[in-house]
């Protein structure tokens, strides 16, 4: 199947970019994965790492190894093999997350700012499956895109300074989860008791590009106890609470 045109960029004396589009759209970002996944399976020499966002895909190479030239001839004779129809949809994955309260400070302050109540923004925000376009900012962070406009809510005009770890947030019209205790603006409705990134995990993010989220409501009890599952170490990909 044929695919929309892509551009190469120059990114320094060590990588290069691979642009296919100016937009945030499901079809661009399935081309991006779709295009990773094929030159990953060719194990050209000389590529040390893969970087994707929602439009582009960076390569990071040993310019000892192969030019940049040598590199983008490589990819363009790929282009032939990409195949988006070929990518499979992700299962969805279920996020367990408490709302409201002490671990969503914020949940009466996105309500009120939409006109409903906060009953509303959980129904609302744990109703949607949302894409993980891609990891950034902080180690799994996921940038995820599906949520609902009717919850959106601009970020903080003053970020906090420690925001911990699992909080779910909204800042305009995305909403996403801490995976690390960092500073930060978004709105927090709630938290998650999942690690998102654990460095002596592998794989060490538990999310990926392409995966399928959907939150799901728990108590504070069912919270603290895949909590303690987590900090025991015997949770993994397939979320069993």
């Amino acid at each position: 199947m044929g695919i929309m045109k892509l551009g190469y960029l120059w990114a320094g004396d060590s990588a290069i970019i691979i642009k296919a589009g100016d937009e945030i759209s499901v079809e661009i970002n399935r081309t991006i994965a779709a295009l990773l996944a094929t030159i990953e399976k060719e194990n050209i020499a000389g590529i040390t790492d893969f970087i994707p966002s929602y439009n582009e895909l960076m390569i990071c190479y040993d310019s000892t190894i192969i030019s940049f030239d040598k590199l983008k001839d490589a990819i363009i004779t790929l282009e032939a093999k990409i195949d988006i129809t070929a990518m499979t949809k992700s299962a969805t994955i279920l996020v367990p997350v408490i709302y409201g309260g002490e671990y969503g400070p914020d949940l009466q302050d996105v309500a009120k700012h939409n006109n409903l109540s906060p009953e509303d923004v959980i129904r609302i925000h744990s109703s949607t499956e949302y894409l993980v376009y891609m990891l950034g900012f902080t180690p799994g962070f996921c940038y995820l895109g599906g949520m609902d406009q009717r919850i959106a809510m601009p970020r903080k005009q003053t970020p906090r300074l420690k925001i911990p770890e699992g909080a779910v947030g909204i800042a305009d019209q995305q909403t996403g989860i801490y995976p690390i205790e960092s500073p930060g603006g978004w709105q927090l409705i709630g938290r998650t008791p999942l690690k998102l990134f654990d460095a002596h995990r592998k794989p060490e993010f538990l999310f990926k590009m392409g995966d399928i989220l959907r939150f799901t409501p728990v108590t504070k009890e069912e919270f603290q106890r895949i909590k303690a599952k987590e900090e025991d170490g015997r949770q993994g990909k397939n979320i069993g609470y």
